[in-house]
């Protein structure tokens, strides 16, 4: 670490004590569990990118807002730490034949949180009518859901009863694909078989939520969570920190008998600079350090081994290739980005070996030169999908041929980003590249994260930087960003998650087909046509697959780290108390 660096740290240091930031490990009366555990201790935890834009699981959009969400919500289904599908609310299902009717049994022992917004403050019981509720209001447009496009076309109703809220009218009052058979039992019924749809269940759409709560707090849901998970809500001190407690009633248990979660509290901050982040845990005021800045990663691993070097050493270290890629998306469908041979001149124009190497220190799994998919899916081989190299010859022969030569007549465009160190470094990497490539101007505009997601879905951005966590272990979720049949007709609706509203008829075909597949290999034949015919057209320019890096105090216990980086708590415990 160099004088610079040094300075910097202990200035940041002061105005994150001065704001109340992070406090040393407050003093706990840990409790004896069974098979050597122990209950108690506050973990703490930060996430850099700033604030979630909310946690009422409709309107989720991001993994920062879903890592908070595993802790406080059940969902019908969850992933264990190799990404199998495990039960949670549902205790176990059906799927019939033709792959269309899913048949759920529910846990009869999950109960809300208490809260005020049922008699007396006392949670109630969790029931198949609550699952349909949280189901229903993904595909209702006045709660603002960003998750009707997981249900629409697919879910029988779905389509439907979506449109009928959208002309202000209440009928049908429920979606016919959603039906509740008993208070344990719940059936989706599908229009035709989708390989994928389980899966999305895990995602945040899946959290379910009690209707008292949504009704009582109304337009302020998104910050009085209520579900039936480990952690019940406490605090929130916006862009400071939230304070998550111990559910005491939760249902679920270990192999041993111990009754989850471990830890009695959840802190956590928001501190947006990683390098003040890596301070902070060194220190030992977190108990966790989630990504590596820049500047020092040549300090704290060795390249060659992805191993810790000393003093670091010292930490339980993880890696894992990521579930996710990095890119900068186009909006498709306005100038100058309506037309392919500009973004293909812009993505032939960036150096992705070089953003890899010098601007990020090797750290990410490896540059995106293939399509949107990371290179982790099983039986998914990405390196059959041709993508974009660096080739400035015909970066500047397409810039021509779409009526720009040497960037002559070219507007100045904006590149919005958002509060992410490596991404400001990427994007200015990536501004003076398009410049001495193409003749160029590009100018940056950051803007917080949130902020950033909704601009690029309402379609008020043309050019942004971004990144995409797989929800779930499929190709499907990631080629998603890319299914014309998710953009809405009307061009002032919210395009979520295909938010470049990119369109490509032959390639949705193909996706349709995929999802449609029981065999897995034709499955991937198809992914792979889909995502190749869209990759040719250019509607993102990628960027690098990612690499996961986790730090954790040598205490901690129990919290692998896996491909989608989840965030779950629940088993997790200190030793040594």
């Amino acid at each position: 670490m160099n004088i610079r660096q040094t300075i910097i740290l202990q200035f940041l240091s002061i105005i994150l004590i001065s704001i109340g930031g992070c406090t040393k490990q407050e003093t706990n009366t840990y409790r004896t569990a069974k098979d050597g555990k122990s209950y108690g201790g506050t973990f703490r935890i930060n996430m850099v990118r700033g604030n979630p834009n909310g946690l009422d699981p409709v309107i989720i959009n991001s993994k920062l807002a879903d890592d908070i969400a595993l802790q406080i919500y059940d969902r019908l289904i969850t992933f264990d730490s190799s990404l199998n599908v495990i039960p949670e609310l549902a205790t176990n299902w059906e799927i019939s034949p033709e792959g269309k009717l899913y048949t759920f049994h529910l846990r009869t022992d999950a109960y809300f949180h208490d809260n005020k917004c049922f008699p007396n403050g006392k949670g109630r019981k969790m029931t198949a009518h609550d699952v349909e509720y949280s189901l229903t209001r993904c595909c209702d447009p006045s709660t603002r859901s960003v998750h009707f496009w997981a249900f629409k076309d697919r879910v029988v109703g779905a389509t439907e009863y979506n449109a009928a809220r959208l002309a202000g009218s209440d009928s049908p009052k429920n979606i016919n694909g959603i039906r509740v058979i008993n208070d344990s039992t719940i059936q989706i019924e599908l229009a035709r078989a989708n390989a994928p749809f389980l899966l999305t269940l895990a995602n945040s759409l899946g959290c379910v939520v009690p209707h008292e709560a949504v009704e009582m707090y109304g337009k302020d849901f998104f910050q009085n969570p209520v579900g039936t998970g480990a952690f019940i809500f406490e605090k929130w001190d916006h862009d400071r920190q939230m304070i998550l407690k111990r559910n005491p009633s939760y249902w679920n248990h270990d192999s041993a008998g111990n009754q989850l979660p471990f830890f009695d509290k959840v802190n956590i901050s928001f501190i947006k600079d990683d390098k003040v982040q890596i301070q902070e845990f060194t220190k030992g005021n977190l108990d966790e350090c989630f990504t590596i800045p820049t500047e020092f990663f040549d300090n704290v691993v060795d390249n060659a081994t992805r191993t810790p070097k000393p003093p670091y050493d010292k930490y339980i270290f993880q890696t894992k290739p990521a579930m996710c890629t990095w890119f900068m998306d186009f909006l498709c469908t306005k100038a100058p980005f309506d037309n392919a041979d500009v973004r293909r001149a812009f993505s032939l124009a960036i150096d992705r070996e070089k953003i890899v190497r010098y601007v990020l220190r090797n750290a990410p799994y490896a540059p995106a030169i293939h399509g949107i998919t990371p290179p982790v899916m099983p039986n998914y081989p990405i390196d059959s999908i041709v993508g974009f190299g660096l080739d400035l010859v015909k970066a500047r022969e397409y810039m021509a041929k779409a009526g720009y030569p040497n960037g002559k007549g070219f507007p100045t465009v904006t590149l919005h980003i958002y509060t992410e160190p490596r991404l400001v470094q990427v994007a200015e990497a990536v501004q003076k590249m398009l410049g001495e490539a193409l003749n160029v101007k590009l100018e940056i505009k950051t803007v917080q994260f949130a902020e950033l997601l909704s601009l690029a879905e309402e379609g008020k951005i043309n050019f942004w930087g971004t990144r995409w966590y797989g929800d779930y272990p499929d190709a499907e979720n990631f080629i998603n960003l890319l299914d014309g049949s998710l953009v809405p007709k009307n061009e002032t609706e919210p395009s979520y998650p295909n938010s470049s509203r990119y369109s490509n008829p032959e390639a949705t075909e193909a996706l349709n087909k995929a999802v449609a597949s029981t065999n897995v290999q034709e499955r991937s034949n198809y992914y792979l046509k889909a995502e190749s015919l869209a990759m040719k057209d250019a509607p993102a320019l990628m960027l690098f697959y990612e690499m996961h890096y986790r730090m954790l105090q040598p205490n901690v216990r129990n919290y692998p780290l896996d491909a989608m980086a989840r965030v779950v708590l629940k088993n997790s415990w200190f030793a040594g108390k």
